[in-house]
């Protein structure tokens, strides 16, 4: 029985949100597809329903397919309402459930689109730092977080010699050679010296036993780890360890979003106040006593 209720609940939501496609044959002037006792679907929001480029044949059958669904639907819906002595209240509510939705959805697509229209998405570096400055508590890191080179090869290719001795040393004029064979030799790298990445992310990658990962990182800073068919190279240019303050240019992507999803929220407010104001001045806004 419950189930049958919920079928009910979800034809009659249908039908009322979609009011406009099958309407009731008062007042109807539209050319008439179809009809369920008082119910009907009109050609208009039968060729709205039909996707287009279809060719005759499958257009042929989606009409046919279609309003043999809305038939079948619209039988039972008039059966329920028939039947159903609670029905009543049950539709009043659907109806507040379907309105309240409509202008939710309104109001939505109404901002939406304002926002896309008006926001302005360009932060500047100073607009970065000083928020993150003013918001350091919020920038606490909850894991460790290491800038690294990284060279994984074969046991048997060649420059592995030269490639740890760049490593172990490495200087900035050494990045030129060791991207050199990185891209010539390796079965996998990360060269990418201003980046912060996630140690747990490496970890993944070399086969490294590791119960300390705070004691680990302060006290290795070239790493070299070896399986039956890979050597991997790994030199810990800096890092930090969890519960630090993260630095800001591993936030500052995150830092962006935040200050334009704040002036979003900024705008959609101001534009509400706004509105209201001007419904005010205008005297659209009238209040009626009991």
């Amino acid at each position: 029985m419950n189930s049958l209720k919920s079928i009910l609940f979800l034809l009659l939501a249908t039908f009322l949100f979609g009011l406009a496609s099958c309407n009731l044959l008062s007042g109807d002037k539209d050319v008439i597809a179809a009809k369920v006792y008082d119910f009907v679907l009109t050609e208009e929001a039968l060729v709205q329903s039909i996707p287009s480029g279809l060719t005759p044949e499958d257009s042929v059958r989606v009409r046919t397919e279609y309003i043999q669904q809305w038939i079948r639907e619209h039988v039972l819906l008039h059966q329920a309402i028939e039947n159903d002595l609670q029905l009543p209240e049950e539709v009043q509510s659907i109806e507040k459930q379907v309105e309240d939705y409509r202008n939710s959805l309104i109001i939505y697509q109404y901002t939406k689109k304002l926002v896309e229209q008006k926001l302005d998405t360009n932060v500047s570096e100073d607009e970065v730092e000083k928020y993150y400055r003013s918001h350091a508590n919020d920038f606490v890191l909850k894991d460790d977080i290491i800038k690294i080179l990284y060279l994984k090869l074969e046991k048997n290719a060649r420059n592995i010699g030269i490639a740890r001795s760049l490593l172990r040393d490495y200087k900035a004029s050494n990045y030129i050679k060791l991207e050199a064979i990185a891209e010539d030799r390796a079965s996998n790298f990360f060269l990418d010296t201003s980046s912060w990445i996630l140690f747990e992310d490496i970890l993944k990658e070399i086969p490294l036993e590791i119960y300390n990962r705070s004691l680990y990182l302060q006290n290795n800073k070239y790493v070299e780890v070896e399986d039956s068919i890979y050597i991997y190279m790994l030199r810990v240019n800096a890092y930090r360890v969890q519960d630090g303050l993260s630095p800001l240019s591993f936030e500052s992507e995150r830092i962006r979003d935040l200050i334009v999803n704040g002036r979003k929220m900024l705008m959609i407010e101001q534009m509400k106040e706004s509105i209201y104001k001007e419904a005010i001045e205008n005297n659209k806004i009238k209040i009626f006593e009991k």
